[in-house]
């Protein structure tokens, strides 16, 4: 949930195909950048965002140069 990895991330994706992704979901554009953060698990890391409506997955951000630090560790149940 860094805001300075998530802003260069989001720079690195392009509003393009933020957009793009969005409209395939059937998601509103995303506008507060502190609701972004990322999700890795055994497979992917994704990209997702908080609406009102609850989470959801914007995409799949493995492609592109990703955080090294400020990882928290949790368990799902």
């Amino acid at each position: 949930m860094d805001k300075y990895a998530i802003k260069r991330l989001l720079l690195e994706i392009g509003q393009n195909r933020l957009n793009r992704e969005c409209e395939q979901k059937r998601l509103p554009l995303p506008k507060r950048v502190r609701m972004f953060y990322l999700e890795q698990n055994a497979n992917c890391t994704l990209l997702k965002y908080k609406y009102q409506q609850g989470e959801r997955v914007i995409m799949k951000v493995d492609e592109f140069e990703l955080p090294e630090a400020g990882w928290i560790r949790t368990q799902q149940l």
